[in-house]
């Protein structure tokens, strides 16, 4: 079943990720609505892609972080699905259709996502759904998430308490709370390079911004979804890593790796002493 063009828009969250958002639009079927969200104020991006009709680009006034960037990418759609694709995810127009044609099929779904590549399903897969007769589970890495737009909304969409890291495991959580399932489309296979996205030129300013928001995040999810107890009980590991790492990168007079597990135990301590998730580079 071909794609019809006002059931589907594609939405790409980026920071100043040129060459990624570049190369990954080329390869998407012209014919597609695709809104990018800009969270920096790179110019280039709108000036290289203002020409299209289909594509769309936006500049929150603030940037507020992917789980945010994507909420406002679902406002301004009018389609009935959305799909979410991480910049740096390798996806072909073929699979693209197999999601949209899955996604017509099933009623009420939480998210429809793809096999990723490299990634261990064991301890994921919960069960098989007996009517879709797709495969279900607890978490996917969110590279590639389909969304019925009624659905999210219900669900509250993401929350934006997250900067960066854990948005998708907490929006899987709710959908599961609700009775919605997580479908992995397993004849789906996706490559997605992981950190890929950013500019070589901002590599390490956004290696420090992830060593941050990872533990932060990773806290508050427990928090949010268990108890402080549980948040603490899962960060601690990371707590005595960061010092560790903190110890041994100062004698050896390693400042990049200073830093970087100075942003660990700077977010972990923000976290527990319940600090929004402050901490963004330009």
């Amino acid at each position: 079943m071909s794609i019809k063009k006002d059931e589907l828009t594609i939405i790409l969250v980026s920071f100043k990720s040129r060459k990624s958002i570049t190369k990954i639009i080329s390869k998407i079927n012209k014919n597609l609505n695709i809104i990018i969200v800009e969270n920096s104020n790179d110019k280039f991006i709108k000036n290289k892609f203002l020409k299209n009709r289909k594509i769309k680009v936006y500049f929150p006034n603030k940037n507020k972080g992917f789980g945010a960037g994507l909420n406002f990418g679902v406002k301004k759609a009018k389609t009935k699905f959305v799909l979410y694709l991480d910049i740096d995810t390798k996806i072909t127009n073929s699979q693209i259709n197999k999601l949209y044609n899955q996604a017509k099929k099933t009623k009420n779904f939480g998210v429809l996502t793809a096999k990723i590549k490299g990634q261990n399903y064991k301890d994921l897969i919960i069960g098989r759904d007996k009517i879709t007769g797709l495969r279900f589970v607890k978490f996917n890495t969110g590279c590639v998430m389909m969304f019925d737009r009624y659905v999210f909304n219900k669900v509250g969409g993401f929350d934006e308490n997250f900067f960066l890291y854990f948005e998708e495991a907490d929006f899987y959580q709710r959908c599961k709370n609700t009775g919605r399932k997580i479908y992995l489309l397993e004849n789906i296979n996706i490559e997605h390079e992981g950190k890929g996205s950013i500019d070589v030129t901002h590599k390490n300013k956004y290696e420090i911004l992830r060593n941050w928001h990872y533990c932060w995040s990773k806290f508050y999810y427990y928090n949010k979804h268990k108890s402080y107890f549980v948040g603490f009980s899962k960060t601690f590991p990371n707590l005595i890593k960061s010092l560790k790492g903190i110890f041994i990168s100062i004698i050896k007079l390693k400042m990049f790796e200073f830093r970087c597990h100075k942003a660990e135990l700077l977010g972990i301590l923000a976290a527990y002493f319940k600090l929004k998730s402050f901490y963004r580079i330009d």
